[in-house]
């Protein structure tokens, strides 16, 4: 079975803007490795359904943002994740987006990196 944009795009509207990490785990990814990949940050821009967050095209720095985006997947299913890296090793741009409410729990994660 093909997958189906439009249908995925109206499912999405429909997800509950909930992280299903207990406090405990919340405040270990934040203050760990969610807090490391944030310092990586280059620039944050403002997105009208998200944030945008330019990384250094490193491969460490690559896998760190595919492997934040796989545990993200699995505890806030309302995201929308987009991947871009540029040519030659170039910055890698990761895009957070979703329904509405998803804008202002990411400038939640991110606090005054937003």
């Amino acid at each position: 079975m093909a997958f189906d944009r439009k249908k995925a795009a109206a499912d999405a509207e429909t997800i509950p803007i909930v992280c299903t990490l207990s406090d405990e785990q919340l405040a270990e990814r934040q203050g760990g490795e969610l807090a490391r990949l944030l310092d990586r940050c280059e620039e944050t821009t403002e997105l009208t359904d998200g944030y945008a967050l330019r990384f250094p095209g490193d491969a460490p720095t690559l896998g760190r943002l595919a492997q934040f985006i796989a545990e993200e997947r699995e505890c806030c299913a309302f995201f929308t994740f987009e991947l871009h890296c540029e040519p030659q090793q170039g910055p890698v741009t990761l895009r957070l987006r979703g329904s509405d409410g998803v804008k202002e729990f990411v400038r939640g994660m991110l606090g005054e990196r937003a």
